[in-house]
């Protein structure tokens, strides 16, 4: 799906790539991408992707399924010419294969979200979408490094079909914004003074207008900050050349083009 408004072929391209369909997810998706549009500056252009099937399950085998498709995605991103990638998944599955991957700049909506979350406040509270999801947010954590900055991680027991409704009637919204609210209290109580929404879906939900906040503390609209800091790692690797470290340690050395090939053929 083509998200882009811009038809310059000089601007600088960046790829989105989404989990979601645009029939099954059409209710989000019509918040979503005029959203991101309004985000970008001229210099660039971006293209949302699609998924079929998209991730409609809450199970690590859909998460498993998904990070091949950001895997493959990156790397045809690269080959076609773009300056950047990035996944609207906050899960971040597969994007540190996807950064070993390409040359051009991988970023994730969890990653980025949470790193520049920790920049407004002291302690984040996350808020997942179904409590399936809280495992997943919990190694996120750990492999950020996180572990000191984050009150607690609760979640709305609801589902994918919940959610769509809710883009689309103001009284199933109303119903969701209440337990969110709720939740939400639970984190600040715990200590949080952050509140970091674990997905684009509530992002757009209940962070989508400006000055989002409960009680004072801030919501987190990740989607704004994911397509801003896809544009700040073109620009900042265009002033200095800064990018992804490639030494051995860092496990993002790129890959030979035998086992790039072993990936695309079999993997």
């Amino acid at each position: 799906m083509n998200g882009n408004t811009h038809g310059s072929k000089h601007k600088l391209r960046i790829w989105a790539q989404g989990a979601t369909h645009p029939t099954h997810h059409q209710s989000y998706l019509a918040s979503l991408l005029p959203h991101m549009q309004s985000c970008l500056d001229p210099d660039f252009e971006l293209t949302f992707h699609t998924i079929t099937p998209p991730v409609t399950t809450v199970h690590a085998l859909s998460e498993f399924r998904f990070s091949r498709e950001v895997i493959r995605g990156a790397i045809e991103a690269e080959k076609t010419g773009c300056d950047v990638f990035f996944m609207n998944h906050f899960q971040d599955v597969g994007l540190y294969e996807a950064r070993a991957s390409v040359a051009i700049p991988v970023l994730g909506l969890g990653e980025t979200t949470l790193l520049h979350s920790c920049t407004i406040g002291r302690k984040l509270g996350l808020l997942a979408i179904n409590p399936g999801f809280i495992a997943g947010h919990l190694d996120q954590v750990t492999r950020y490094g996180l572990q000191q900055r984050v009150a607690g991680i609760r979640a709305i027991d609801a589902n994918i079909r919940d959610y769509m409704e809710a883009f689309a009637s103001p009284d199933k919204k109303a119903a969701l914004a209440e337990v969110f609210q709720r939740e939400c209290r639970r984190l600040l109580d715990a200590g949080a003074d952050v509140i970091v929404p674990t997905g684009g879906i509530p992002m757009m939900l209940f962070a989508g207008e400006a000055g989002a906040n409960i009680d004072g503390a801030p919501i987190v609209n990740g989607v704004t900050i994911l397509v801003k800091a896809a544009e700040m790692a073109v620009k900042l690797r265009k002033l200095g050349g800064i990018g992804t470290s490639r030494i051995a340690q860092s496990g993002f050395a790129l890959p030979s083009a035998q086992t790039l090939q072993e990936f695309l053929q079999h993997g």
